[in-house]
């Protein structure tokens, strides 16, 4: 996994979580739609938020996971998260997932920073074949994220994302690089 020029996009720069940010990350596992759509650790205490970030080094390091924030080119907020993880280096083929912090829902924030992240993702120093979401079909905001960002549908498949998910199965998205000389509608076909 690399350290080095990170992505950026629409007003935001992706970079990894740093120490100081332990109070956002504990908001942010504390929000009831974060908790709702995404994998929250049982213990979201302010020192489990610092361990959890100064996992971030090894989790990269291993190939586990990259998970950066989103943060805000004018005034240095944090806006979100986006992250890689389930590495498959075969395939050269990785699943991204994201939250958006409560003030920052509804602005185009989720979208930047997986746009940012896929394009990162392929072109950048990973040149991953493909980026798979897999997204609870009763959350609509991130069905719209994705397919904003240009990820295609692959289908259904079963199984709840999260333990407070209520919906039985989860959609599948996917994003590949455009194929070589491919331009307009359906260029980034999908050909997993």
């Amino acid at each position: 996994m690399t350290n080095g020029d990170w992505p950026s996009a629409e007003g935001l720069v992706l970079r990894p979580w740093a120490v100081d940010d332990r109070d956002v990350l504990v908001a942010a596992w504390a929000d009831p739609e974060v908790r709702r759509w995404t994998a929250v650790p049982d213990d979201a205490s302010p020192d489990a938020a610092a361990r959890w970030i100064a996992g971030g080094w090894r989790r990269r390091e291993e190939g586990l996971a990259l998970d950066l924030v989103g943060v805000s080119v004018d005034d240095g907020r944090i806006l979100g998260e986006v992250g890689l993880s389930a590495f498959d280096t075969a395939r050269r083929a990785a699943r991204i997932g994201w939250w958006t912090a409560a003030s920052e829902r509804g602005r185009g924030v989720a979208t930047a920073m997986v746009r940012a992240m896929t394009g990162w993702a392929h072109d950048g120093p990973l040149a991953l074949r493909v980026v798979v979401a897999e997204v609870d079909p009763a959350n609509p905001a991130s069905v719209t994220v994705v397919r904003r960002a240009g990820y295609e549908l692959l289908g259904k498949v079963p199984g709840r994302l999260t333990e407070g998910s209520t919906t039985d199965g989860r959609l599948v998205f996917a994003s590949q690089p455009p194929v070589c000389g491919a331009t307009g509608e359906g260029a980034s076909a999908t050909r997993v």
